[in-house]
């Protein structure tokens, strides 16, 4: 049987995964800051997942309540037991008016508990932040990082560099105009000039190429290239 100690974040990610599925919601993870974010219709639900209810957990599930509908906490028990302190924590989550998940490692399957819904709050609909995590949700093509991931997150923005370093794989230079025309996204003249992860070069004023860093990130990132559609096909923000 799975020891917690050993357990980490990204584990937990696909029982909560499908069970959000299973409720009918679309979900991702790590969208600007959560580490699970699902919604359905209007409605928007952010998953703090953690090892254990700690001090942590509760100031960033906090947090995630000024910009979700609803926020839950998500950690993990071995068997069927419940963790250290439960009762007392449970407690100070449903004061603070969140919601408790367990997922429950047993011998031969796993399973979510929910243990208790987020009071009802007020809306948040015209809140930055949300629209920044709507943004994020909507600009992805699919769920490619998995909630809990400590490292490179297959982003909205990572996406549309992609996009763009798969354009320029055959060519031998284009200008911004010219990948937009082809599909690229509105921002590929910023995105190219900044080369945030050095996938491009100018080669002269106003045309780019691929650098060899790129065509690195294209076999990286082949797996989220082959869940397009068809690369000119592939969703953007507007």
């Amino acid at each position: 049987m799975t020891a917690l100690h050993s357990l980490r974040e990204t584990e937990l990610y696909p029982p909560v995964q499908e069970y959000l599925c299973s409720l009918g919601y679309q979900v991702v993870g790590e969208a600007a800051g959560c580490d699970i974010a699902a919604w359905h219709g209007n409605e928007l639900v952010a998953i703090e997942l953690k090892s254990a209810i700690n001090l942590k957990l509760i100031l960033q599930a906090v947090e995630r309540q000024e910009s979700c509908d609803s926020v839950y906490l998500a950690v993990p028990v071995v068997g069927s037991g419940y963790p250290a302190n439960y009762r007392a924590k449970l407690r100070l989550i449903k004061r603070l008016e969140l919601g408790l998940l367990l997922v429950r490692f047993l011998q031969h399957r796993t399973r979510v508990e929910l243990v208790c819904h987020p009071a009802a709050r007020e809306s948040r609909r015209n809140n930055p932040r949300r629209r920044a995590i709507l943004r994020e949700i909507h600009g992805r093509s699919g769920d490619h990082t998995p909630g809990g991931t400590r490292g490179k997150v297959v982003t909205a923005y990572r996406e549309e560099a992609l996009y763009l370093a798969w354009l320029l794989q055959d060519s031998q230079g284009m200008s911004p105009a010219e990948c937009r025309q082809r599909g690229g996204s509105p921002k590929a003249a910023a995105i190219l000039r900044d080369n945030h992860y050095g996938w491009f070069e100018r080669i002269r004023r106003g045309v780019y190429r691929l650098h060899p860093a790129g065509t690195a990130a294209l076999q990286e990132y082949q797996q989220v290239i082959a869940s397009w559609d068809t690369p000119e096909q592939q969703p953007l923000p507007p």
